[in-house]
C-alpha cells in the first residue's frame, strides 16, 4: 500500500498519510485526518494554557475570594477554585443534557462548557507554590509550569526533581542551576543546554560529565577547559578571575564569544536520539517506531507519531501532547493524558478508558463529550445512561457528527474524528503553548479560526530602568525588591513581554549566592529566549555535512536523515556515525 497525499483543510499545504498511519486510524476507529500534522498540533495546543495567569473571583457557592486562575474574569464561564472543584460539594452531572440530534455535537459541547464549572488551575499537592500550573508535588516554587517534585525553583517550565534553581526549560534532577535548557543531573551549571552530569560551569553545549568549564561544546569527561581549550587548574582559576563572570558586561562578552566562535562552529548531531529503533524526531530515549516525535523520556515507548513531551512506556499514540503517556495506549488527538487507553479527543484524562472528546476526565470509562467527570461510566454530555442505552446511542452520535458536522465561521467542517474546533477552545491562542511552539500574529491566528486576547493595558510605575541596574550583584541593595524594573524589551518584542517585573527576596538571595547579575528582561522574555535555543518540532530531510574522509567515506558523507535543524540555519549537522567518530 502506498502513501496517500492530502491537502490540509486548514492551511492548504500538502501532507502524507502512510500505510502505518492508516492501520492506526482503523485500529482506533477514526477516519484519516484532514488537517496537516503542524495544524493539528497547534489546534491541540490551544487547549493547554501553562503560563498565563489571572486573578478573578471564585464562583463557587458562598465564595467571594480572589483566586489565581488560567481564565480571566471577563470570560463567560463559571470557575471554581481547585479545592472546591475537586470536592464532593457539587456534581458535574447536574449540568448534563440529553444529546440533541438537531444540533452539531461540537455546538452542544460548547454549550456544556458554558454551563459546567471549570477548574481555576491544576496545581496538585503543592506547598507554598500558588503561582504554578499543570504542576504537582512542588514546594516553595514560583511560576513553575508543567513540572513536578521541585523545591525552591522559580520561572521554570517542563522540569522535574530540581532544587534551588531559576529560569529552566526541560531540566531534571539538577540543583543550583540557572538559565539552562535540556539539562539533567547537573550542579551549578549556568547558561547551558543539552548537557548531562555537568557542574560548576558556564555556557556549555552538548557536554557530558564535565566540570569547571566555560564556553565549551561537545566535551566528554573534561575539567578545566575554556572555549574548548584544555588548560591547567592554576591557569583556569586565573582566567576565571579575568573573565569576571559576575559582571553583566563581561558576561555578555563571554556569551557572544561562545555563540559566535564555539556554538556555531561546533558539530551538531542530526538529532538527540538514544537507544531508539526506527524513530525520528529529537530528544528521544528508549523508543521503537516513534516517528516525528519530540521530547520523549522513559522506557519502552512504541509505535507513536506526531507526539511531543511523552513516553513513559506508552504504545500506539498519535497526535498527542503536550503530555501524553505514563503507560497509556491507543490515544489519538489528546493533551495531558496519563494511565489511560482508547482515548480520542481527550484533554486532561487520567486513569480512564474509552473516552471520546472529553475534558478533565478522571477514573472514568465510556465517556462521550463530558467535562469534569470523576469515577463515572456511560455518560454523554455529562448525562448518565445505562450501558445498553450508551452502546445504542454511541454509533448514532458518531454517524450524526458526519451527517451534521460543526461548521466554523470560516466554513471549515468538523465531523467525526476531528479534534475540537479552535473557536470553542477555553483559551485564546496567545494564552497557550500554541503561541510558544507555533508563534503567530493576531491577524493570522484569527484568520485560522482561533481566539486572540489583546494584552491588558499596563500602567506600571517603573522605578528602575534596566540600564540603571548595577553591573554586579555584589553592590545591589536588598531594597531592590521594592523596585519595579522595566524590561529591556519595553513591550516591543513578540515574546509576551510584561514590560516590567520585580525581584522577589528569594530570587535576590539566589542571585547573591550564585554571584549572578540581576536580569534586565522580564520572566516571559527570558522564557522565550530559552525556547529560541531549541530546534522546532518539525523535521527536514537533509544530508550529512561531513567531508572528513578519515571517517570512512570519500569526499562528502552520503548519509541522509530527518533533522529538526532547518537547512537555512548555520549549524554544522552530522549523521550519527560521523558525529560519533568526530566527537566521541
Amino acid at each position: 500500500m502506498n502513501s496517500e497525499g492530502r491537502i490540509c483543510r486548514n492551511c492548504g499545504r500538502g501532507f502524507q498519510i502512510d500505510p502505518a498511519d492508516l492501520d492506526f486510524y482503523r485500529q482506533i476507529g477514526v477516519p484519516a485526518p484532514t488537517w496537516c500534522p503542524e495544524c493539528r498540533a497547534a489546534r491541540r495546543m490551544v487547549w493547554r494554557n501553562e503560563r498565563t495567569y489571572y486573578k478573578r473571583k471564585c464562583n463557587a457557592p458562598g465564595h467571594t475570594e480572589d483566586v489565581i486562575s488560567l481564565h480571566p474574569a471577563d470570560i463567560p464561564y463559571t470557575v471554581y477554585d481547585q479545592k472546591y472543584w475537586w470536592s464532593d460539594a457539587w456534581d458535574p452531572m447536574q449540568y448534563g443534557k440529553e444529546y440533541d440530534f438537531s444540533k452539531p455535537f461540537f455546538e452542544q459541547y460548547a454549550e456544556l462548557l458554558h454551563r459546567v464549572p471549570l477548574i481555576a488551575l491544576s496545581n496538585t499537592n503543592s506547598v507554598n507554590s500558588e503561582y504554578c500550573s499543570s504542576a504537582a508535588w512542588n514546594k516553595n516554587c514560583h511560576l513553575v509550569s508543567a513540572g513536578g517534585w521541585n523545591e525552591n525553583v522559580m520561572y521554570a517550565n517542563r522540569m522535574v526533581k530540581d532544587k534551588d534553581s531559576l529560569d529552566l526549560y526541560i531540566v531534571d534532577g539538577s540543583e543550583l542551576c540557572y538559565d539552562d535548557s535540556y539539562v539533567s543531573g547537573s550542579y551549578r551549571l549556568l547558561y547551558s543546554s543539552n548537557c548531562e552530569g555537568c557542574s560548576d560551569s558556564w555556557f556549555l553545549y552538548n557536554c557530558k560529565n564535565c566540570r569547571d568549564c566555560i564556553g565549551c561544546a561537545n566535551l566528554r569527561n573534561k575539567q578545566y577547559c575554556i572555549f574548548n581549550e584544555q588548560i591547567s587548574k592554576d591557569e583556569y582559576e586565573k582566567r576565571v578571575k579575568e573573565l569576571n563572570l559576575g559582571s553583566r558586561k563581561a558576561l555578555e562578552e563571554v556569551r557572544r564569544k561562545f555563540q559566535d566562535e564555539v556554538y556555531v562552529k561546533a558539530i551538531h548531531k542530526y538529532a538527540d536520539i538514544v537507544n531508539s529503533v526506527g524513530s525520528t524526531g529529537d530528544h528521544l530515549q528508549n523508543t521503537k517506531n516513534c516517528r516525528d516525535c519530540f521530547d520523549f523520556v522513559g522506557d519502552n515507548t512504541e509505535d507513536c507519531r506526531y507526539v511531543n513531551w511523552s513516553g513513559f512506556g506508552s504504545k500506539g499514540i498519535y497526535d498527542c501532547g503536550p503530555g501524553a503517556g505514563w503507560k497509556s495506549e491507543l490515544l489519538y488527538e489528546g493533551v495531558d493524558i496519563n494511565s489511560s487507553s482508547r482515548i480520542v479527543g481527550g484533554v486532561v484524562v487520567y486513569d480512564s478508558s474509552d473516552v471520546w472528546w472529553s475534558v478533565h476526565t478522571h477514573g472514568s470509562h465510556n465517556m462521550f463529550g463530558c467535562y469534569g467527570m470523576r469515577n463515572k461510566e456511560y455518560c454523554i454530555l455529562n448525562k448518565q445512561y445505562s450501558e445498553e442505552e450508551y452502546e445504542e446511542l454511541l454509533p448514532k452520535i458518531k454517524k450524526h457528527m458526519d451527517e451534521m458536522p460543526y461548521v466554523d465561521k470560516r466554513g471549515v467542517r468538523y465531523g467525526f474524528g476531528e479534534f475540537f474546533p479552535p473557536e470553542i477552545a477555553l483559551f485564546a491562542y496567545n494564552e497557550t503553548v500554541a503561541e510558544e511552539y507555533f508563534p503567530s500574529t493576531k491577524e493570522k491566528a484569527t484568520a485560522m479560526g482561533y481566539q486572540w486576547r489583546d494584552p491588558e493595558t499596563r500602567n506600571y510605575g517603573i522605578t528602575l530602568k534596566p540600564t540603571d541596574l548595577p553591573d554586579t550583584i555584589r553592590i545591589v541593595s536588598d531594597d531592590v525588591v521594592k523596585e519595579t524594573i522595566g524590561c529591556a524589551h519595553e513591550g516591543k518584542c513578540e515574546e509576551q513581554c510584561t514590560e516590567a517585573f520585580r525581584i522577589t527576596p528569594e530570587e535576590l538571595a539566589f542571585y547573591k549566592k550564585m554571584n549572578i547579575p540581576l536580569p534586565t528582561l522580564c520572566p516571559n522574555c527570558r522564557h522565550y529566549g530559552r525556547l529560541k535555543k531549541r530546534t522546532p518540532m518539525k523535521l527536514w530531510h537533509r544530508g550529512c555535512m561531513c567531508d572528513n574522509q578519515s571517517h570512512g567515506h570519500s569526499r562528502k558523507c552520503s548519509k541522509e536523515f530527518e533533522t529538526s535543524y532547518a537547512p537555512e540555519k548555520p549549524e554544522i549537522v552530522y549523521c550519527e556515525e560521523c558525529y560519533q567518530k568526530e566527537i566521541v
